[in-house]
């Protein structure tokens, strides 16, 4: 069962809360006046969602990508210059930005 906790408490126990979690790998829910507004969840947890929702977020992109291919092989579809320009820009952009949140590749301007 997942526990909670007011921001009050959290505040005052957050090294034990921490502790907590890390040892049971079960998340803290943390309220302000009785609505949940964070939760507090071991590394592990983390990590592993994290890696979960870019796995979703790749296959939703491969999905769209096949998607259009689909199309543009049946002449459904045909791509304006500017929109292949786009397409191209902004996967590119993803891809970048995925590299780099990896720790892949180093922006100087970070």
């Amino acid at each position: 069962m997942t526990k909670t906790v007011s921001a009050t408490e959290a505040k005052a126990r957050l090294g034990a809360l921490m502790q907590q979690t890390a040892e049971e790998d079960e998340p803290i829910v943390i309220v302000t006046r009785g609505k949940p507004k964070a939760v507090l969840l071991s590394y592990e947890k983390y990590s592993e969602m994290q890696a979960v929702a870019e796995e979703a977020r790749r296959q939703q992109l491969l999905e769209r990508l096949d998607a259009l291919g689909q199309r543009l092989q049946a002449g459904e579809h045909r791509l304006r210059p500017e929109e292949a320009e786009q397409l191209a820009e902004r996967f590119g952009r993803e891809f970048v930005e995925e590299l780099i949140a990896s720790g892949k590749v180093q922006y100087k301007g970070q």
